[in-house]
């Protein structure tokens, strides 16, 4: 049983609905960055590379990240993991200074979807990306109301997921997560630069074991495939639009191993 629990930095763990921001604080318009980590136990998976992708995000907001301060931060929240269970672990930072971490049970989303997704396609618009750093493009920001809209979409149409396409109707990302498939041969992802994608920790993990080849796809070219993100996992996509993917136990087996640490 995991009880939700509350802590500001600088000031420790409060109550689960204390108060934290003020009506005015920046994050509530989203002017901000955030990191979702997997608790297993008492361990957070991979949270030195969160806190790597925390630092990037913050450069890109012209802020610094005391990793120290955080680890202090987190070290409790973590603690109180029972070693069986699972828990959805956020950590965020707004322009005003104001970082929060929140601790929480994985939604029943979550835990189902390592079992297998329906995701539908959903057009994002865009092609390529200038080299503009004003647009965050590399920064997890805590700007998420697109990718809430594209899952409610996704939910209206039936499916679990969305996949954002480009465009030229290449796939560029899920919703809250990176795209992964396998042609039979090799393991193949969207490209990231200049394209609007957000390397995912998970991805990085999955690179480190298995070549992986960044490559221009449309979905009907996609005929087993996966969304890869921190707490699901590599979820495999059982459906895309009104196709049906191929699944294989066995990769799938392998790279949810590497995903959930």
């Amino acid at each position: 049983m995991i009880t939700p629990r509350t802590a500001v930095l600088g000031v420790g763990e409060i109550p689960w609905d204390a108060p934290v921001a003020t009506a005015d604080d920046a994050g509530l318009r989203g002017d901000g960055f955030f990191e979702t980590v997997l608790v297993r136990g008492t361990v957070a998976v991979r949270i030195e590379e969160h806190l790597d992708r925390f630092q990037r995000s913050a450069a890109a907001f012209d802020m610094d990240v005391d990793r120290t301060a955080w680890l202090e931060l987190l070290e409790p929240l973590v603690a109180a993991v029972p070693p069986e269970d699972e828990a959805s672990l956020r950590l965020s930072l707004s322009t005003t200074g104001l970082g929060i971490a929140t601790l929480r049970a994985l939604p029943a989303t979550v835990t189902n979807g390592r079992d297998g997704i329906r995701v539908v396609t959903l057009a994002r618009g865009t092609t390529t990306t200038p080299e503009a750093p004003w647009l965050l493009t590399a920064a997890k920001v805590s700007s998420y109301a697109v990718n809430q809209a594209a899952l409610r979409e996704a939910r209206r149409r039936g499916a679990d997921d969305a996949l954002f396409v480009d465009a030229k109707g290449f796939a560029l990302e899920g919703a809250t997560a990176n795209l992964l498939w396998f042609d039979g041969e090799h393991l193949h992802t969207p490209p990231t630069p200049g394209r609007s994608v957000l390397p995912g920790t998970t991805l990085a993990a999955v690179r480190e074991e298995h070549l992986v080849v960044e490559t221009l796809a449309r979905p009907d070219e996609i005929q087993m495939a996966w969304l890869l993100s921190s707490l699901r996992g590599a979820a495999p996509i059982t459906r895309l639009d009104d196709r049906p993917l191929r699944t294989g136990s066995s990769l799938t087996q392998r790279l949810q191993t590497i995903a959930l640490g």
